[in-house]
């Protein structure tokens, strides 16, 4: 991962487990600060260029970062040399890729050679397609949620999720109709609105 800015560090990941520490010295103490180090900002720049929602609190928005552009190399499947794909502020609706990897299921008759620019939309769709394996309809189960599992991110809650968790701001949609309020009563108590447990029912 790396950006047109000298001032953003090129970063380089290997093959399975990656884990994002702040470095130490001999003199370092146990009770040193190890924030500001840049750890969340480029998980968050990971997620950017993954096709997160460029909201105005999110780092590549901000005022002074908006005219740089960060990019990501990447494997990608049927692909013999990594897939890069850029990303600005400035133009955040949009991606630009080195290779077209739309294929042909976007209408066009033969596969495009060359850079493409895609919008994000369809960029998070290619994710799920070629990535995820998710093709067709597949209502409740997003690419980006996915993603959230294996490059992780969450300031809201103070201590680390569980795994199987992917956040408290990525919780499963019910469908609308009739019975929401009463799935959501279910889904937040474990049992029906009205239904008493059994140490209720006997008196403990």
């Amino acid at each position: 991962m790396s950006a047109d800015d000298e001032r953003f560090k090129e970063v380089s990941f290997v093959e399975g487990l990656n884990l994002i520490v702040a470095s130490t010295t001999a003199s370092s103490a146990d009770t040193d600060s190890r924030n500001s180090a840049g750890k969340s900002s480029l998980i968050e720049l990971i997620h950017f260029l993954l096709g997160s929602r460029a909201t105005n609190t999110a780092l590549a928005m901000n005022k002074a970062l908006r005219h740089i552009t960060f990019s990501l190399e990447m494997d990608w499947p049927g692909l013999s040399s990594p897939l890069s794909v850029r990303r600005s502020g400035q133009r955040a609706g949009f991606v630009t890729l080195n290779e077209d990897v739309t294929g042909t299921d976007d209408g066009a008759i033969f596969p495009r050679t060359g850079a493409v620019e895609l919008p994000v939309e369809r960029w998070t769709q290619l994710i799920e397609r070629d990535l995820f394996g998710l093709r067709g309809d597949h209502p409740g189960v997003r690419g980006r949620v996915l993603l959230s599992f294996l490059a992780r991110l969450q300031r809201a809650d103070p201590y680390f999720l569980p795994p199987v968790r992917p956040g408290s701001r990525l919780q499963p949609r019910l469908p609308a109709g009739p019975g929401l309020a009463a799935r959501r009563r279910v889904q937040a108590t474990g049992r029906p609105q009205g239904d008493a447990c059994p140490a209720e029912e006997s008196g403990r």
